[in-house]
C-alpha cells in the first residue's frame, strides 16, 4: 500500500527504481480508510539517503501511510541541504499539537558525545516527552535508542573498545508479537561505538530485552506495550552502507577493521552479501501491523499518553518512604513504568547518595590520575637516573683520561674517585658544579708537587651573598703565606657555614685578583688561549691584533661594549693596589700579551 509524502521530496524515477509505492494527498482523502500518521525525526547528516532507506521499508505493508518528515530547528546540519531541509521538513513547532500513530527517531554519529553536550538535546528531550503522550507506538534506532533509554530510565550506555560493526547473529530471547515469523536467530546491521548491557535492564519490568549479545550489548528491547521500541541495529540499511562507511573511516586514518559477517568470507575485496533483508522486512511489517495499526485508535486524537511515573531521591529516602510509594503505585493499575532517582536527604544535614557516589567517582578517578602520575614519575625517575649516571660516567672519562696521561691513576683512585659519588647524591647545585675546579686544581696540585688549598677556606661570602673582602683576605694571608707554593680552585668559595657558594661564569678571574689582591702581588697574570686582549675577534677576523697596553679604565670600557676579556668584577681588588694584570697565551707563551696598569 502506497506512502503519502509532500510531491517533490523524492524525484519519481528513485521511487520507482525503490519500489516505494506513493499517493498525493489529494488521492489519499478519496480512500474509505484513514492513513497511518508517522512522524520520521531524522537525526542523520545524510538526510536523503535515511529518508529513502526507511520509505523503502514503511512501504512494504497493505497499510497507507501519512509521513510527516521532522528536523532539529535547533542545529543545521552541515551536510544538509537547508532550503530542502526547510521545504519538505517540520520542526517540533509545527506538530506539536498533532497525534501520531507513529513515530522513529533515527540514529546520529554522536554516541561518543555526553548527551548534555549535544546541541540539540533539551530540543529532543522535549520530542522525547511529545511521544510519551502523543504518539502510539515509537521506535528508536541505534543512537536514539540509547538517548530515550537514558531519558526515560536513566539507562547508561558504554563505550566499547573498539567499533560494533558488522552484521551480528542475535538468538532470539522470547515470544513478542513484534518479531513474529522470525527464525530462532536472525542477523541485524550494526554499526556504533556504545552499548547497552542486558544486566541493566533488569530492576525494570516494563521493559523486554528481546535480542543481545555480550560483545555488542542488547540489539533490541521493547516495553511490555510495544509502544517504545529501542531499536540497536540499521535493518533500514542499503547493501553498501557499512562499505561506505568502513571507506570513509578509512579515509579518515581511522584505526577500524572490516564490518564482520559482511563480505564474503570476511574479505573486503569480495562481494557483500545481504543477510538482513528478510528479517529486517518481517520486523517493521510486524511493528507496523501489531504494535501501530491493530492497537492505535481510530479516531487518532484520543491517543492517550503511555504514563510514566518518577519518584525522586526524597520520596525514596528510607524504609518508609519505600512503602509509601508502593502503596501510591499500586493505587492505580495504569501507573506501569516507574523511573525513581537514588536515596536523598533523610535530615537535613544528610548527604544525597548521588553526591556521595559522584564524589567517589571524583576519587576514584583521581587516585587513578595519581597513579598515572606516579607511574609516569617513576618512568621519568628511571631515565633520569639512567641519564644521571651516563652523564657522571662522561665527566669521570674526562678527568680520568687527563689523570692517566699525566700518570696519575693512583691518586686518583686514592684521592679522587670518591668525588663523583658525593655528586652523584648531591642536590647542592653549586657544590656540584663547583667539583669541574675542585678537581682540576687537585690534579694540578698534584702534578706540580705544589700544596692544594681549597677555596671555600679562602674566600669567604656574607650573608648577603657578595665576597667579605677583608675576611677573605684574612684568610688567604693565612693559608697562603708569601712563600707558600699552591694550586687554588677558581670560581667558588663559601658561606659562613662552610657551604658552596659559586660565582657567576668566569669567577675564576675574580678569585685570581682576590688573592693577589690579599697577597700584594706585583702582577696578576691570567692566561688564556689567545694573545692577550685583541682589536677584534681573531676567530672572525685574521687581521686582529693583539693590544699591547690598556688602563684598567679602558678595560672597564672595552668589557662595557660586550668584549668578554676579563670579569669585570676582578677589576677592582687589583685596580685597588694598582696590581699589573697580564693576559696571556697559554698556547704561545713567548708573545708579550697585554699589560693592563695605570
Amino acid at each position: 500500500m502506497p506512502l503519502i509524502i509532500p510531491r517533490d521530496l523524492i524525484v519519481e524515477e528513485v521511487l520507482q527504481r525503490e519500489n516505494i509505492f506513493t499517493m498525493r494527498d489529494s488521492s489519499a482523502i478519496k480512500q474509505d480508510i484513514r492513513p497511518l500518521s508517522i512522524a520520521i525525526v531524522n537525526l542523520m547528516p545524510k538526510k536523503e539517503e535515511t529518508e529513502l532507506q526507511l520509505l523503502r521499508m514503511l512501504s512494504n505493508t497493505a497499510l497507507q501511510i501519512n509521513i510527516d518528515l521532522v528536523r532539529m530547528e535547533s542545529y543545521d546540519p552541515n551536510n544538509s541541504d537547508t532550503k530542502r531541509l526547510k521545504s519538505f521538513y517540520k520542526t517540533y513547532d509545527d506538530i506539536k499539537n498533532n497525534k501520531y500513530d507513529a513515530m522513529i527517531i533515527t540514529g546520529a554519529p554522536i554516541e561518543t558525545l555526553a548527551y548534555e553536550k549535544i546541541k540539540y538535546w533539551d530540543e529532543l528531550k522535549t520530542i522525547f516527552e511529545f511521544a510519551k503522550k502523543n504518539v502510539y507506538s515509537t521506535m528508536f534506532i541505534c543512537w536514539s535508542a540509547q538517548a530515550a533509554l537514558y531519558h526515560y530510565y536513566k539507562i547508561e550506555h558504554k563505550l566499547s573498545n573498539e567499533k560494533i560493526f558488522g552484521v551480528f547473529e542475535f538468538d532470539k530471547l522470547k515470544e513478542n508479537k513484534i518479531v513474529k515469523g522470525f527464525d530462532d536467530s536472525f542477523l541485524v546491521p550494526t554499526s556504533r561505538h556504545t552499548y547497552v548491557d542486558i544486566e541493566d535492564f533488569e530492576d525494570f519490568s516494563d521493559l523486554e530485552v528481546l535480542a543481545a549479545r555480550p560483545d555488542t550489548g542488547v540489539s533490541l528491547v521493547t516495553t511490555k506495550d510495544n509502544r517504545f521500541v529501542f531499536n540497536f541495529g540499521h535493518w533500514e540499511y542499503d547493501k553498501d552502507t557499512l562499505h561506505n562507511e568502513y571507506i570513509r573511516d578509512l579515509s579518515q586514518g581511522k584505526k577500524i577493521s572490516p564490518p564482520i559477517n559482511y563480505y564474503e568470507d570476511n574479505d573486503p575485496k569480495k562481494d557483500i552479501k545481504i543477510r538482513w533483508r528478510s528479517a529486517g522486512n518481517l520486523f517493521f511489517s510486524n511493528w507496523l501491523n501489531y504494535c501501530v495499526y491493530q492497537e492505535t485508535p481510530f479516531a487518532i486524537d484520543s491517543i492517550e499518553g503511555k504514563s510514566v511515573s518518577k519518584f525522586g531521591g526524597s520520596s525514596l529516602k528510607d524504609a518508609g518512604q519505600f512503602a509509601k510509594v508502593k502503596k501510591i503505585i499500586f493505587s492505580k493499575e495504569d501507573r506501569d513504568v516507574i523511573v525513581v532517582s537514588a536515596p536523598g536527604r533523610r535530615f537535613k544535614k544528610d548527604t544525597k547518595i548521588t553526591d556521595e557516589l559522584i564524589s567517589l567517582s571524583d576519587k576514584n578517578l583521581r587516585i587513578e590520575e595519581v597513579r598515572e602520575i606516579i607511574k609516569s614519575l617513576e618512568e621519568e625517575l628511571e631515565v633520569q637516573n639512567l641519564t644521571r649516571d651516563k652523564q657522571v660516567e662522561k665527566i669521570k672519562n674526562r678527568f680520568l683520561s687527563i689523570a692517566e696521561d699525566l700518570g696519575l691513576e693512583e691518586f686518583w683512585n686514592d684521592e679522587l674517585k670518591f668525588v663523583f659519588d658525593e655528586m652523584k647524591d648531591s642536590r647542592d647545585k653549586d657544590f656540584i658544579v663547583s667539583r669541574g675546579e675542585y678537581l682540576n686544581a687537585k690534579l694540578l696540585a698534584k702534578y706540580l708537587n705544589y700544596d692544594f688549598i681549597d677555596s671555600k677556606d679562602l674566600i669567604i661570602f656574607d650573608e648577603r651573598g657578595q665576597v667579605d673582602i677583608e675576611k677573605s683576605k684574612r684568610a688567604i694571608q693565612s693559608h697562603i703565606g708569601e712563600n707558600k707554593k699552591a694550586v687554588v680552585p677558581g670560581f667558588y668559595g663559601s658561606d659562613k657555614e662552610g657551604k658552596i657558594v659559586t660565582f657567576t661564569r668566569g669567577g675564576s678571574d675574580y678569585t685570581g685578583s682576590l688573592i693577589a689582591y690579599a697577597l700584594d702581588s706585583k702582577v696578576y697574570e691570567n692566561w688564556t688561549d689567545v694573545n692577550g686582549i685583541m682589536t677584534s675577534d681573531p676567530n672572525r677576523d685574521p687581521d686582529a691584533k693583539t693590544i699591547d697596553k690598556l688602563s684598567y679604565t679602558e678595560l672597564k670600557e672595552i668589557i662595557g661594549e660586550g668584549a668578554q676579556v676579563y670579569q669585570e668584577d676582578a677589576i677592582s681588588p687589583v685596580a685597588k693596589k694598582n696590581i699589573t694584570i697580564k693576559i696571556l697565551n697559554t698556547n704561545n707563551p713567548e708573545n708579550h700579551g697585554t699589560i693592563i696598569k695605570d
